[in-house]
């Protein structure tokens, strides 16, 4: 269960760099990043939520 739990926090920064890199270079971008920021933070507070549970 922590793996999974450290996974999804790296999955959770990873999409927030994404949303970071389509925040700067689209000319549309705050929408999408906006949402990539919200998914982004979801996946790494769930990630944290498995992680703590497993010790």
């Amino acid at each position: 269960m922590r793996m999974a739990g450290r996974t999804l926090q790296l999955l959770g920064m990873g999409n927030l760099l994404v949303g970071l890199y389509v925040g700067l270079t689209e000319e549309q971008g705050m929408g999408p990043e906006l949402t990539l920021l919200a998914v982004g933070s979801a996946l790494f507070l769930l990630g944290r939520f498995l992680a703590g549970r497993a010790r």
